[in-house]
């Protein structure tokens, strides 16, 4: 199998602009490249021909595993991922082809809304902790959401794979420097066309009766409801225990130290890969919890492990101390 092979596209200066900042990052990527992808670069022309000129590859049968729409948003102060396409026409200005569209459907009889198919999760994972970066449900009235919408309404109709595409507004250089934006624009398209695999430490903390703690992701969250031990994604080059207590710093404000691994697993998503270590952090008190990620949390005995609704990595482990017993939190006091 050759490289996961992307589209990316870009415009070019608009309106009073001088500039455009896709295009800049366009340019970056042409010459330089992703390493592990097949980039493909298209700058499309602001107008009508350009917004449907990937959905026309698309009905051609284009052969590609992901598409990345990028677009200048000048008054946003950070990196927005789009997850909504409204099929409206609201421009306030003309497109470079002259086309003043303030109103009407871009598609008739298409859909009012539709949402990228882009990895909804493994964005969200990605890019937890970037203030930069921010999901958006406004994609505007211009080309850009004209675009997108085009793309994702000839994706619905095709009978091909499921392709992702999102399309990503960039803040002018002087909120974000360009290599930022490079950068982020790079992982994105890693999001999009790879199967990432994350190194996880999560804490086993237990209370003064020997409950251990159990955090629930919130509503709008990747796996909202669904309830996990604390902690998160390890940093290249980052040692577990490190990465453990700056998790717990972040989402529970507290600082225990991770003394013992006490169990180890590798678990398949669907989409994604995840080598789960689990520390025993000891025991703490619950009045020292904050919690600042999760909307809910519970310290569970042994009898009660099963009574809440584990994430799937997360499951096996649950299971063997439900049947055995949990590790004896006195070890590490």
């Amino acid at each position: 199998m050759g490289e996961p092979r992307i589209l990316v596209t870009a415009f070019p200066p608009f309106s009073d602009f001088e500039t455009n900042v896709s295009q800049s990052v366009l340019e970056r990527l042409h010459v330089d490249g992703i390493d592990g992808l097949d980039v493909v670069t298209w700058m499309l022309s602001v107008d009508e021909a350009g917004s449907g000129a990937v959905a026309a590859e698309i009905r051609a049968g284009i052969e590609v595993d992901g598409v990345l729409h990028l677009g200048l948003a000048a008054g946003r102060t950070g990196i927005s991922l789009e997850r909504i396409a409204r099929n409206r026409y609201s421009m306030t200005e003309p497109d470079n082809s002259g086309r003043l569209q303030e109103s009407g459907s871009i598609v008739l009889g298409g859909p009012e809304t539709l949402e990228t198919t882009a990895p909804l999760h493994i964005l969200d994972e990605e890019f937890e902790h970037d203030t930069d970066v921010q999901w958006s449900d406004d994609a505007g009235g211009y080309v850009c959401n004209e675009t997108i919408y085009r793309t994702l309404n000839e994706l619905q109709a095709s009978s091909g794979p499921a392709l992702p595409a999102i399309f990503v507004h960039l803040p002018p250089e002087s909120e974000v420097p360009l290599e930022d934006q490079v950068a982020a624009v790079i992982r994105i398209a890693n999001c999009l066309v790879t199967r990432p695999r994350y190194e996880v430490a999560a804490a086993l903390l237990f209370d003064d009766q020997g409950r251990i703690l159990s955090c629930r992701r919130p509503n709008g969250d990747a796996w909202g409801g669904w309830w996990e031990f604390p902690g998160g994604k390890i940093n290249p080059g980052e040692d577990a225990p490190v990465a453990l207590l700056r998790e717990l710093e972040e989402e529970l404000r507290i600082s225990p130290e991770p003394k013992e691994k006490v169990a180890h697993i590798d678990y398949d998503y669907d989409d994604r890969s995840v080598s789960l270590q689990i520390w025993n952090c000891g025991s703490i008190e619950p009045t020292s919890i904050t919690l600042v990620e999760h909307d809910s949390a519970r310290w569970l005995s042994r009898d009660e492990l099963l009574q809440v609704k584990w994430l799937p990595a997360d499951l096996p482990i649950i299971e063997k101390w439900s049947q055995e017993g949990l590790p004896e939190p006195s070890l590490l006091r």
